[in-house]
């Protein structure tokens, strides 16, 4: 199961890099596991401060860290 995670956990990352930002349900259909796989994969990637996870109204988005840290640098506020 721990080898799932860390693939899923690569493929979401890799996903969130390429457009800065993703919601769970676009996470949902891209990504091919299980939501218990793709949960895990998320909580590993926040724990480690590679993403972070904000709530946008109805919607959780997943943002890459880095991303985070140049709208600070750039004076944008985050959520």
């Amino acid at each position: 199961m721990e080898s799932r995670v860390i693939s899923t956990s690569e493929k979401i990352l890799t996903l969130v890099k390429q457009k800065g930002s993703v919601s769970f349900t676009e996470l949902e259909s891209s990504i091919d596991d299980s939501y218990n796989v793709i949960f895990l994969a998320i909580d590993r990637l926040v724990r480690e401060n590679k993403l972070s996870l904000h709530r946008e109204m109805s919607e959780y988005l997943l943002t890459s860290s880095s991303y985070q840290e140049i709208g600070a640098l750039s004076g944008s506020k985050s959520h």
